[in-house]
């Protein structure tokens, strides 16, 4: 059997040198999927469980999104990172983030667990200058608030994720308005979520479920959304057909 058939394999003394540089770098295991997940779940299992939940919710906030996100972490379901993933790959690799990530401020909006925020200090945004908020916060590196009214002040952020959110949302404009307030001029906003064929487009009146508010099945949708804000767009993904990822990374103008 040829190596290719075969697959990769390592040997112990390999292992362990890879190991050692590892231990002089711990922030690279946090590329990893497997190792985000275990280090969020652990932590989480270990503290004292205790969920802080966003009082002050606005109308926009779809009936069940607390009720939906807490039970998800009191039965330790902390899901998957993939989602975050497809549209952290993509930003990590743009300017001014590629070469400037540790300098930059950066909001995440509803990661719902740490996951997210190890991924942001793994492709190098230094955790101080990392912020997060969801309306319930299982870690005290997450603010609690809603993505309608954000806690914090105008023009902060160089950076904004709104990472399959909108979709809790059924006024959508106001969060994506709320968004661009925190931005800095030139600001990085990424938007990702899932386009659900079955139902209609835009705000939905009659959802499925209890917790879907918008669905948007175009990137060219969320950029109408942004408005005169829209800036460049520096990636987008759009479906040929079916229920899958629709995304969205351009800068802001103010």
């Amino acid at each position: 059997m040829d190596e290719k058939q075969q697959g990769l394999v390592l040997t112990a003394d390999q292992v362990n040198a890879m190991l050692k540089i590892v231990q002089k770098n711990p922030r690279d295991l946090l590329l990893s999927e497997g190792c985000r997940k275990f280090l969020a779940l652990d932590r989480w299992q270990k503290s004292d469980r205790h969920l802080r939940v966003h009082s002050d919710t606005d109308e926009g906030v779809m009936p069940g999104t607390i009720t939906h996100n807490r039970k998800e972490l009191e039965k330790d379901d902390f899901g998957s990172s993939r989602r975050t993933l497809r549209l952290l790959n993509p930003l990590s690799s743009l300017e001014p983030v590629f070469s400037l990530a540790g300098k930059l401020k950066v909001l995440s909006i509803g990661p719902r667990t740490e996951m997210e925020i190890f991924h942001l200090m793994a492709i190098g945004f230094a955790l101080p200058n990392i912020h997060a908020v969801d309306l319930i916060a299982c870690s005290p590196l997450i603010d609690t608030g809603d993505m309608h009214k954000l806690p914090y002040p105008d023009r902060m952020f160089d950076v904004v994720i709104s990472s399959w959110v909108i979709g809790y949302s059924n006024t959508p404009q106001k969060a994506i308005d709320e968004m661009v307030r925190v931005c800095k001029p030139g600001a990085l906003v990424a938007i990702g979520l899932t386009y659900e064929p079955t139902i209609e487009r835009g705000v939905v009146e009659h959802a499925p479920t209890d917790i879907v508010g918008s669905n948007y099945g175009s990137s060219g949708e969320l950029q109408t959304l942004l408005g005169p804000n829209l800036g460049r767009v520096y990636f987008e993904q759009d479906l040929d057909g079916g229920k899958g990822g629709v995304m969205l990374i351009a800068s802001v103008k103010r």
